[in-house]
């Protein structure tokens, strides 16, 4: 009985397999994408601010680049996709070694994803393919603070860093064109959810020698955006 429902198995899967070829039409088809990328961010209560120490969660703007590798076939595409976005903070509280540091920094992001990506039947104006994509993620999120305001001596050569999993979803348009040597260009706005499984704090005082001063299990931080992509096929 185990052998037949393993038979069948097989055989609804291979079939499944023949159909999405025959539909797909493998086409070689490896491409390069840019663009630029303007994220709004919220923070979790790592990150208070300090005037309103009654709020759950800091906001902020982030602008930064995108970047993707990827191999397309007619209707689906897989690729690797990075984004890097800088932005502001005001009035930051963290909690280290039972200290708490109150100041004024930056924080960068770096996220990498393996994104299945579905070009829809559905187009705008016969000019706009939509499409929809989605994929885990890992990111590293770093925290400079700049300038405290508590007494703390926390140094501005120090680096707070979060490395984070979660995911992504988007959806978006890509241009309608006969060839990827035209460079269609594309659009997407989309959900990012990071939680973080590691903390580490880095000495830069020597850029050509950073050196980790702690690290360790956590994951008291999260973080979620939106971000909207735009950008064009380079080759």
């Amino acid at each position: 009985m185990n052998t037949i429902k393993t038979l069948i198995f097989f055989i609804l899967t291979f079939l499944s397999l023949e159909s999405f070829a025959v539909n797909t039409r493998f086409e070689d088809n490896f491409n390069i994408k840019a663009g630029l990328n303007l994220n709004r961010v919220y923070l979790n209560t790592t990150l208070i601010p300090n005037e309103n120490k009654n709020e759950d969660h800091s906001e902020s703007t982030a602008v930064g680049f995108s970047t993707s590798v990827g191999y397309k076939w007619t209707n689906w595409e897989f690729m690797f996709g990075s984004d890097v976005f800088f932005g502001n903070l005001k009035d930051l509280s963290f909690k280290i070694n039972s200290n708490e540091v109150i100041g004024t920094g930056h924080y960068r992001v770096f996220s990498l994803s393996p994104i299945l990506r579905y070009y829809t039947p559905y187009s705008i104006s016969n000019r706009w393919n939509v499409f929809v994509s989605a994929g885990p993620s890992l990111s590293l999120h770093t925290f400079v603070i700049s300038s405290t305001s508590n007494g703390s001596t926390f140094s501005n050569k120090k680096r707070i860093s979060y490395e984070n999993r979660g995911g992504t979803i988007n959806i978006g348009v890509e241009e309608i064109v006969p060839y990827k040597e035209t460079h269609p260009t594309f659009f997407e706005i989309g959900y990012s959810y990071m939680r973080s499984r590691q903390l580490s704090i880095v000495d830069a005082s020597d850029f050509k020698d950073v050196k980790t001063l702690e690290q360790g299990i956590s994951n008291d931080f999260y973080a979620h955006y939106l971000i909207l992509r735009f950008g064009i096929t380079l080759f």
